[in-house]
């Protein structure tokens, strides 16, 4: 524990692991000893219900998260969550218990609740929108990996791991290797922690946080940040042509090459469409998708041939969903069943992200297969 004095205030900071049982008996003895008169926890309000409200994954509607184009983060998500089980699975605890204890003690003690963090899902936005395309492909696929680590770490290491120098060292690391997703994931997240703290009408504060974020909070309070900068979500551009390059240099290349041969040009273009829509359809097939939603595959992949913004794997992630609703059961063992290659055929979530994500790449390589045979043939004539 480290305690500050900021302003009228004392600060009782908490610096805890999210999955430590030392942690959650260190929050509860802080806050019965010291009485506080608020508590601050390191979540949203989103999370923050989630963890009260274990059925929580009833109200979860993968549909409409389908429709409101969140899967990536959604991924992402499931990916930490599951990266974040292993580990409390090892150590026999659960995440974020030290979280639900500082709940339960400030209820216990009439403490005010806080919940200083800012919502995961802009902090997404604002990591994934502020990225380039090469950055987001070397992003994707740490998040892919780690889902395989076999990596163990014990009790020990844990609560080593909250040591000062060694996090100092983890940070420094995260920001020299990917300074983009440093800044949006662990430092903008401290400038608003700290806003949120400033704002507290309160003399005595206990903050429950993780231990990254300590030293972090601390220098904050120090500065002034706006909250509604930090909110912001990068806008997409209205007239965002990047989704329109590779068809629109195959449209092109296929106009060129009718100039010059019309039936060898119209032949091209029904290969490119053919091509899109079998092996998008393969794909649907060969992730156990159901009939109808291999028949919607089918009739529009030429649709997201076409055009970026209605990718196939919408449709087939969609179709997917309202003909095999996913059970409770399968939100509740979706953090264990990602890392399980078997499960994303059996789970019903991990199915439908599945299907998405094949019938997507496989109707892309179709589509870079039939440019190829363009350019090939247009240099023929």
């Amino acid at each position: 524990m480290k305690t500050i004095h900021y302003n009228n205030k004392t600060i009782h900071f908490v610096s805890t692991a999210h999955v430590s049982k030392d942690s959650v008996v260190e929050v509860k003895e802080v806050i019965e000893t010291y009485l506080p008169d608020a508590v601050c926890i390191e979540l949203d309000d989103n999370r923050a219900h989630n963890i009260r409200n274990k059925d929580q994954t009833k109200d979860i509607d993968i549909k409409e998260i389908i429709k409101s184009k969140k899967v990536g983060a959604f991924i992402a998500n499931l990916i930490l969550s599951s990266y974040q089980k292993r580990m409390a699975d090892d150590l026999e605890t659960s995440v974020g218990q030290e979280m639900v204890q500082a709940m339960e003690s400030a209820n216990a003690v009439n403490a005010r609740i806080y919940n200083i963090d800012r919502d995961i899902q802009i902090t997404f936005k604002r990591i994934w929108g502020n990225l380039s395309l090469f950055k987001k492909v070397n992003l994707a696929a740490t998040l892919i990996t780690s889902l395989f680590s076999k990596d163990e770490i014990d009790a020990e290491e844990i609560e080593n791991l909250k040591e000062s120098d060694l996090l100092f060292d983890a940070v420094k690391e995260l920001d020299e290797t990917m300074p983009d997703v440093s800044l949006r994931l662990l430092h903008e997240r401290n400038y608003y922690m700290a806003e949120k703290i400033k704002s507290i009408n309160a003399e005595t504060l206990v903050v429950v946080i993780g231990a990254a974020h300590t030293e972090g909070i601390i220098e904050a309070l120090n500065e002034s940040h706006s909250i509604s900068e930090l909110n912001a979500v990068p806008q997409k551009r209205k007239r965002n042509i990047s989704g329109w390059i590779v068809p629109g240099i195959i449209i092109t290349l296929l106009i060129a090459l009718t100039f010059k041969n019309p039936s060898v040009g119209f032949a091209q273009f029904a290969t490119w469409i053919g091509l899109s829509a079998g092996l998008a359809t393969l794909g649907a097939i060969l992730t156990g998708a159901h009939p109808l939603t291999i028949a919607t595959t089918l009739i529009t992949a030429p649709i997201g041939t076409l055009s970026p913004f209605l990718a196939v794997g919408f449709f087939a992630g969609l179709m997917e969903a309202y003909q095999r609703p996913p059970r409770v059961s399968d939100f509740d063992n979706i953090a264990e069943d990602i890392s399980k290659p078997k499960m994303w055929f059996k789970n019903k979530v991990l199915r439908i992200l599945l299907i998405m994500i094949v019938t997507n790449l496989m109707s892309s390589v179709g589509t870079f297969i039939a440019g190829g045979s363009i350019i090939k043939n247009l240099f023929k004539f």
